[in-house]
């Protein structure tokens, strides 16, 4: 009987823990966070950031050799109109004051000459500065007596532009040749209402750029031995709307959509022949021809082990790239979790073979951009957002996609900074340049070329409203790997044609590929870099470029000149390397410099320390 009871109790025990682990893979078969063991974070929470508006005051202090923003309205969208100068490398000044303004060359009156904005003193002054040889651009020029000056009869408030188009002449002046270059959408494609704006009634003035309907849209007029050009279009207005998301090209991506980077050539080139010493930053490191960022979105179960072929292979043409990794822990709607000890194991192996590694969100949810912002204290693997459909995703914030993707990538990756992100879907939320201020990215890469019709980097505002700047840079998306197939026939000749339209300005190709397969997509990666490298580019990850130009972004420059010799004085508040300083034209840096320059054909490069460095300059020989 006892031998029986013990059989009895032992079966019984056998039936207890054979329940137990049932209930255990149960739990583990119906629960759809795939753990880390013993993992858990971040720690602390991220604080909420205070909006803090930009002030005229920040941008008043420059020597003369500089464009100067005369701003006639601090309420104005005069900021997209500084961080798009800041783009273009031309240095500038900020000032309210008429008589500041009038030390410059040239002048950018902004955002309107008027009566009521423009008093007579300063009338005066702008005709005097204009008379005696300087530049000005008038925006909405509605009066102060300076109708005669700008060759004008009077100008007309428009509604619903919806283009502007240069002259023909106008455009070969200013080197825009390419068929993209001869207009500027000023509203997306299919759009049904256009821009307002002011068009020319012209007297003596020529006409530069007209609006759709022909009413002049830019005008230009000698008056003396300087130049008085007229714009109707609020371009900062413009220029912010455009940056922030806000507008939309003729097409979205896959093509060259230059609308705001022609304004921004047009200004640099006005100020370079206005400023006999104008000196302006280079876009491309060591003034290559143009920059190729190469990028990867890992956001499928296949694509770790399938990135480290083409990791191996930017490894075997001597490049590099950004992958921008889903820590997919949740397993929902869209796809089974990856992001387990398997997924960090392939994150090392891309870190080993030199690959940057960035974020791209949690969830990859299709709402992304209507997620609220979160607490900031979420942390894994509390945080489970569920994709339960293309319409909705449970549990999601924007501070928990940003935290917690980018501790765990750091965990997967020892020593990664992680500060580049991408949302799934380019879901673009206003509120997001805060919150990737708020946990510690300094750079995105969220939106297409085609959306804010540029193909250069820019600083973004808070909540995206071109008021108060935060320390966050966006690079756009110029090619992707989802809209034309095969990539390696269909989409390589118009790739490498955008590319030539690049190189003709310095601009920046970001080059987005899933690694989702290979076939054609790493055949036309590998051939764009061949061709690429061929071209002169610069190329390389979105992380190390965006570093150089989050460093060139604080470089201020100016030409002072003593006993008849100019200088150049450059201020570095961080070191940099691989610096493009176009120089004024007829001089080059003397052999005297303080530190090694590499000549170009518009100036030269060079490594800055921390600090103020003076370039001395010499007449260059013929």
């Amino acid at each position: 009987m006892p031998k029986l009871l013990h059989s009895r109790a032992v079966w019984l025990a056998l039936l207890a823990a054979a329940l137990v682990a049932a209930v255990l893979l149960l739990r583990h078969a119906l629960d759809p966070v795939l753990r880390i063991p013993g993992l858990s974070g971040p720690p602390g929470a991220s604080a909420r950031i205070t909006p803090v508006s930009a002030r005229p005051q920040d941008f008043a202090v420059g020597g003369s050799s500089r464009l100067a923003i005369y701003l006639t309205d601090p309420a104005s969208s005069w900021l997209g109109l500084a961080f798009g100068l800041k783009s273009i490398g031309v240095p500038f000044i900020v000032t309210s004051d008429a008589q500041e303004a009038v030390r410059h060359r040239m002048i950018l009156a902004y955002p309107t000459i008027s009566g009521a904005r423009v008093d007579t003193a300063a009338s005066l002054a702008l005709r005097q500065h204009v008379t005696s040889g300087g530049t000005l651009v008038g925006f909405e020029v509605l009066g102060a007596g300076l109708n005669d000056l700008f060759g004008l009869a009077g100008v007309d408030a428009v509604q619903g532009r919806k283009k502007l188009a240069w002259d023909p002449g106008a455009a070969a002046l200013w080197g825009f040749t390419a068929p993209q270059e001869q207009d500027i959408p000023l509203v997306g494609a299919g759009a049904t209402q256009g821009s307002p704006g002011y068009a020319m009634r012209v007297s003596t003035a020529t006409v530069m750029a007209r609006f759709e309907d022909g009413q002049a849209a830019l005008t230009s007029h000698h008056a003396g031995s300087g130049r008085a050009y007229a714009m109707g279009l609020d371009v900062g207005a413009f220029i912010a709307s455009t940056q922030q998301g806000r507008r939309q090209g003729r097409e979205y991506i896959n093509a060259y959509e230059p609308g705001v980077d022609l304004l921004l050539r047009w200004m640099r080139q006005l100020y370079r022949e206005a400023e006999p010493l104008a000196v302006t930053l280079g876009t491309v490191p060591q003034d290559k021809s143009l920059s190729v960022v190469l990028t990867h979105d890992v956001d499928y179960n296949q694509s770790i082990r399938n990135g480290l072929a083409y990791a191996k292979a930017e490894a075997a043409q001597q490049v590099r790239a950004t992958y921008f990794i889903q820590t997919k822990y949740v397993r929902d709607w869209v796809d089974q979790a990856f992001f387990g000890a398997d997924g960090i194991a392939g994150v090392r192996a891309l870190q080993g073979e030199g690959a940057e590694i960035a974020s791209h969100s949690v969830s990859h949810s299709p709402v992304f951009s209507k997620f609220p912002m979160g607490t900031g204290s979420e942390q894994y693997p509390t945080y489970a957002p569920f994709v339960r459909s293309r319409e909705q995703t449970e549990g999601g914030t924007l501070l928990a996609e940003l935290r917690v993707s980018r501790f765990l990538l750091q965990h997967a990756a020892p020593g990664s900074a992680v500060e580049a992100f991408r949302p799934g879907y380019l879901e673009y939320p206003f509120s997001l340049p805060e919150a990737l201020q708020a946990t510690s990215y300094r750079y995105s890469s969220s939106v297409a070329s085609g959306i804010v019709l540029s193909h250069l980097p820019f600083q973004l505002s808070h909540h995206r409203d071109g008021q108060a700047p935060v320390p966050v840079w966006e690079f756009p998306i110029t090619l992707e790997d989802e809209r034309v197939r095969p990539m390696d026939t269909a989409l390589l000749p118009r790739a490498l044609e955008i590319a030539q339209r690049l190189s003709a300005y310095g601009g920046m190709c970001v080059l987005l590929i899933h690694p989702n397969v290979m076939d054609d997509k790493l055949r036309f990666q590998h051939s764009f870099v061949a061709r690429m490298k061929e071209a002169g580019a610069w190329i390389g990850p979105l992380g190390e470029f965006a570093r150089w130009w989050e460093a060139r972004d604080g470089i201020q420059a100016d030409v002072q000149v003593a006993d008849g010799t100019p200088r150049v004085l450059v201020r570095s508040p961080a070191a940099i390397k691989s610096l493009p300083l176009h120089l004024p034209k007829g001089w080059r840096v003397a052999a005297s410099s303080p530190v090694a320059t590499t000549p170009t054909a518009r100036g030269v490069w060079l490594d800055l320390p921390v600090g103020e460095t003076a370039l001395p300059l010499e007449a260059a020989t013929p």
